[in-house]
């Protein structure tokens, strides 16, 4: 977050003079240093950003980003710094032309506001239901191209071209059986615990790393969604002790 534009921001946001001067003394003058075992680094200024954790930071942040481009042909999706773009139509070419209109006014406005881009971390993804035999047609972003991926990880949440949410499903399930070989001692048959402690474990430690978002990967097929529950029925077989 460039200081001078946050500043900029906020003074077209019309915020009080005063509390413009008790950000920017906030905000200025920061600066850090780098300690490697018993080698310590030169003193660097802080000309960006906000300090980590601050409860300032969130709402800085809101500000700085309210002016982010928008389209009523384009749904921007944000969560904190992770943002997704969405275009939809009938037509594949014309949901193409317009994802990189979004990308070309979303390069122009990270250059603008000098908002850096990690485009290795960039991807895009064509949902649709049939298959399309031509190959589609690249976008481009900081003159990166930027390939259809078959699937891309949002939030925790694998998103696959054709929205089964099988590999979703599948990565779940694996995440959650090293959680239970990790904590079989403590809910396994043998453990010393209450059963009212070893549910409460499955309930906090086990239990979201199946229904982390179960809202939207719900609409998985029966097929896929089974898998899950006779897993979780099995642990809870062991837990309470069920043969």
């Amino acid at each position: 977050m460039w200081h001078n534009g946050l500043i900029y921001k906020l003074i077209q946001f019309k915020i009080p003079n005063y509390l413009i001067v008790i950000l920017i003394n906030y905000l200025r003058n920061r600066t850090f240093r780098v300690k490697l075992n018993h080698t310590l680094s030169d003193i660097g200024s802080i000309k960006a950003g906000t300090p980590q954790g601050s409860i300032l930071g969130p709402l800085l942040y809101t500000i700085y980003t309210s002016d982010f481009p928008k389209t009523n042909q384009i749904m921007n999706c944000f969560f904190a710094d992770d943002t997704a773009i969405l275009a939809q139509g009938s037509i594949i070419n014309y949901v193409i032309h317009t994802l990189q209109k979004g990308l070309n006014n979303i390069e122009k406005w990270c250059t603008l506001w000098r908002v850096p881009i990690d485009t290795d971390k960039t991807h895009a993804v064509m949902f649709r239901k049939g298959t399309y035999r031509k190959e589609l047609k690249t976008l481009s972003f900081f003159d990166e191209d930027l390939t259809w991926d078959k699937e891309v990880k949002y939030l925790g949440l694998i998103l696959d071209d054709k929205l089964t949410f099988r590999s979703h499903l599948k990565y779940s399930t694996e995440k959650f059986w090293v959680k239970v070989h990790l904590l079989i001692p403590l809910i396994g048959r043998r453990s010393p615990l209450t059963l009212e402690n070893k549910l409460l474990l499955f309930k906090q430690v086990l239990r979201p790393i199946l229904t982390y978002a179960a809202e939207i990967w719900g609409i998985a097929a029966f097929y896929n969604r089974k898998k899950a529950q006779i897993l979780r029925n099995k642990i809870l077989r062991i837990v309470v002790n069920i043969r």
